[in-house]
């Protein structure tokens, strides 16, 4: 079932004003079809923005749980004018009139209803807050921290334990890799700094979660 997109904890709030227009025009246009629309959903940065609006995305994330045909998802793209980058093993990445855009392959489970706007399949934010913990965890950009920073204004720590560990499952998650990754900056401080909406800083963000050592640790351990 798909409901309405909503905010987390207040009312029907949708913030369009965070993600380009284009981008927009663009996911109703995949969303209009049948192999998108029964498929997939968007996720990621782009989602979540619509959802909190913190900061601007230009790039689109869509996820399918099932298997799908490479071949007539290019040909999809390719009616867009889109420019097929890669497109292997359930992956497709492309260019879409200078906008991004994946389709990945994503066989875990979501943990809430999908929401939709626009006619577009959006991940509730339980799901996205899961899939950025995953992100952190591997390799970060500036704008997964910033993301995972707004997330935790809504989530405590163990909230967002409990989501990730009900989406992926306890054998595939290392909490204390996890909890690590929120501290290790390194590799996310050569990445452009996201245009945020509320005035957010890198060194804010960096701040809240060194001061937060404490509280995450006994919240994701």
């Amino acid at each position: 079932m798909v409901h309405p997109l909503s905010y987390p904890r207040k009312g029907n709030i949708v913030f369009e004003q965070a993600v380009d227009s284009r981008l927009l025009l663009l996911a109703g246009k995949l969303f209009s079809t049948a192999d998108i629309a029964e498929r997939f959903y968007l996720a990621g940065g782009t989602a979540l923005a619509l959802h909190l609006g913190h900061r601007q995305s230009d790039d689109l994330d869509l996820f399918s749980e099932k298997e799908f045909s490479i071949e007539k998802l290019c040909k999809i793209i390719e009616k867009l004018n889109g420019e097929i980058l890669i497109a292997e093993q359930e992956t497709i990445h492309a260019n879409v009139e200078g906008m991004k855009l994946s389709l990945l392959f994503y066989p875990y489970k979501l943990i809430k209803p999908l929401q939709k706007f626009a006619g577009i399949r959006i991940a509730g934010i339980e799901d996205i807050a899961s899939m950025k913990v995953v992100a952190i965890s591997q390799r970060a950009d500036k704008k997964d921290f910033y993301d995972l920073y707004e997330i935790l204004k809504h989530f405590q720590p163990l909230e967002l334990k409990d989501m990730f560990l009900k989406k992926y499952g306890r054998q595939r998650i290392n909490c204390y890799h996890i909890l690590k990754s929120f501290f290790y900056f390194q590799d996310a401080e050569d990445s452009p700094d996201p245009i945020s909406l509320n005035g957010t800083t890198w060194d804010e963000v960096k701040s809240f979660f060194i001061n937060n050592e404490r509280k995450l640790t006994k919240g994701l351990m």
